[in-house]
């Protein structure tokens, strides 16, 4: 039975290629381009704190909310993480982590920049949702310092430290513990604007949630309940400290929504009613205003909800994908991450003037929008007839009926989203000739949680047919030559792939897995314990569901894996341990199968070192080249 989704809706644009020769863009170039992570507001509002890889290393920067040159703040070889700025405009606090280990520590800085400050001092611990109390004075964080996997919340002076400069949270030091775990997964959603009380989410397996409320003194409310079917995000406090904003599938039509949470009955005023989901990004201090943004298939527009009048504001400079937004601390400009499929994300301000303007620019080496391909949004009939949206990257100068080589490019998650977003490597590939399909099966965000759910209990079966389905909508297009299609993905998407040249071995001329995982048995013993409750969640016990287990598994299947393979993985991956692919590897060249590996000392799940980006993908085209070749321009 077919799985309802909005996507249902789309109708199939006429697939035409921009015309033109085409034009290889230059790697090394679209390597440097400047990739814009996370950001808060200085105290002042006149400038904005943000993550970036000028430097090559992810570090902090701070520019001038109305643009200016940017000035680095920390400068280390492991990536920086922005939690939160102080609105006193005395700190900020940040997580860094080692090799990409996911385990970080926490540090505070002046805003202006000098020597950080170790606020933990911890081994092996994980640390989530670190923010400032609005007084600037206290810091609340989730941590797993109780036990492996379990997240409880700690409440830490800003300032306090021990005598000898001691890190104020350390290994086997569970001082400030305000609401103890409990062997779940607890992270802050906010402070209340009087400092009195911390929004709290709770989760069990990794994906579904309740909402709770908590005073300093550990009491806790429950306001929705953790059921372990639907998720509730908090994005905000209300002035007077009696609602939250948030965004929940607990929407009648089963679609994320904003709304409006009442914390004494619990009861939710949506925003927003479409058959396409939609997220609030931020809610003003004076409480007038919400940032919010609808997802329409991947493709993403902001706008500003007024909510005396109940008017929306269009604020997007176009059709894309918005990550993230923040109103100045006077609630007079709002900040937000802009990009799309032909631009990398830049930081953007709305202020007075009808459009925002760009703080950023991520472009470097005379790279520009007008060089790259904006994709097709597609739909094809999945496995069961379930309609799946994608987007379709043609080469400029394709011709229809000069099939040349295609790629299925499977993204990670499996609970995440192909979007109307920059890909470096897809620009690339669609430059040198490749025509690529990025398609949302089933298990994928942004379709209501009926298609989220569908492949709960069915990883890798129903997903997979979504997967090999994409690869007969290439084929069909008269774009692609049918025999020369490859596999390709990332983390969940490695396991596609391995899935993809393990069950269908016939359709694929080559695959390339990218930190993935190959056996669900050791996968989940090795993993990290906080994916080990998503894992049961999704396909049960292992011993219980022991064949479902196997039979998803591809390292037992090893021996049909007939296509050229490249994997790629980082040693310090808590996710995907990089033994997933020294085993599937081993097992590979032992029945007879070939399979190339390259494992980076030096990174985790992903690689965030420019010189190891560039390697890997520099090894993945001359795999590509090597056993999918593309012809020459007539």
């Amino acid at each position: 039975m077919s799985i309802p989704t909005p996507a249902a809706g789309i109708v199939n644009p006429r697939l035409e290629a921009l015309s033109g020769p085409r034009e290889p863009l230059d790697l090394k170039s679209l390597y440097h381009l400047r990739y814009i992570g996370r950001f808060a507001w200085t105290a002042r509002g006149d400038a904005l704190i943000f993550e970036t890889d000028i430097s090559g290393r992810v570090n902090l920067w701070r520019v001038p909310s109305r643009g200016g040159w940017p000035l680095q703040l920390t400068i280390e070889e492991d990536r920086t993480l922005l939690e939160d700025v102080s609105m006193d405009g005395r700190f900020l606090v940040y997580a860094q982590d080692r090799g990409g280990d996911e385990k970080p520590n926490l540090f505070l800085l002046n805003p202006g920049g000098g020597t950080p400050i170790p606020l933990t001092d911890t081994e092996g611990v994980g640390y989530e949702t670190a923010c400032f109390s609005h007084k600037g004075d206290r810091i609340a964080f989730a941590a797993e310092l109780e036990a492996p996997g379990a997240y409880g919340i700690y409440v830490v002076p800003a300032e306090e430290r021990e005598r000898g400069g001691k890190p104020v949270v350390r290994n086997g030091f569970p001082s400030y513990l305000v609401v103890p775990s409990g062997g779940l997964m607890w992270s802050v959603g906010g402070w209340s604007r009087d400092d009195s009380r911390l929004a709290l989410t709770r989760t069990s397996d990794g994906l579904h949630n309740g909402v709770f409320v908590a005073d300093l003194e550990g009491r806790v409310r429950e306001i929705v309940p953790d059921d372990g079917e639907h998720l509730t995000d908090i994005v905000g406090w209300s002035p007077d400290g009696r609602r939250l904003l948030v965004n929940s599938n607990l929407h009648p039509g089963g679609q994320v929504a904003p709304g409006l949470l009442s914390l004494e009955d619990g009861t939710i005023e949506w925003l927003v009613d479409s058959i396409w989901e939609s997220g609030a990004l931020d809610w003003s201090p004076d409480g007038r205003f919400v940032a919010w943004a609808l997802n329409e298939a991947g493709a993403e527009r902001l706008y500003l909800r007024d909510l005396v009048t109940g008017q929306d504001r269009p604020a997007s400079p176009g059709t894309g994908c918005v990550d993230g937004a923040a109103f100045s601390p006077d609630g007079r400009a709002l900040a937000f991450r802009f990009g799309a499929a032909d631009r990398p994300v830049d930081l953007w301000v709305l202020e007075r003037d009808p459009r925002p303007a760009r703080v950023t620019e991520a472009f470097v080496g005379g790279l520009s929008a007008d060089r790259m391909v904006r994709p097709h949004l597609v739909t094809y009939p999945g496995g069961d007839g379930t309609t799946i949206a994608a987007f379709l990257y043609l080469p400029r100068g394709a011709v229809r009926g000069r099939p040349g080589p295609g790629i299925v490019m499977i993204r990670g998650g499996p609970t995440a989203q192909s979007q109307d977003r920059f890909a470096r490597n897809i620009q690339y590939l669609v430059s040198r000739g490749y025509v690529v399909i990025e398609p949302n099966y089933r298990g994928s965000t942004g379709f209501g949680r009926a298609f989220q759910e569908a492949n709960r209990m069915d990883l890798g079966g129903g997903d997979l047919e979504d997967i090999i389905a994409a690869r007969t909508f290439l084929a069909e297009t008269g774009y692609v030559d049918p025999g020369r299609v490859a596999v390709e993905g990332g983390s969940y998407g490695g396991y596609l792939t391995l899935m993809a040249l393990a069950k269908a071995p016939d359709l694929w001329a080559a695959g390339i897995a990218i930190v993935p995982f190959a056996n669900w048995f050791t996968e989940y013993e090795n993993e990290d314990e906080t994916l080990q409750a998503f894992d049961r969640m999704m396909m049960g016990d292992p011993e219980a569901n022991r064949d479902l287990w196997i039979d998803r598994s591809p390292f037992f299947f090893v021996d049909r894996i007939t296509a050229p393979l490249l994997i790629q993985a980082g040693a310090n991956d808590i996710r995907c341990p990089a033994s997933e692919t020294r085993e599937i590897a081993s097992r590979i060249r032992a029945a007879g199968g070939t399979v190339e590996v390259k494992i980076y000392d030096d990174e985790g799940h992903g690689f965030s070192k420019r010189e190891n980006a560039i390697d890997a993908f520099r090894q993945r085209m001359v795999f590509l080249e090597r056993y999918l070749p593309v012809s020459p321009p007539e």
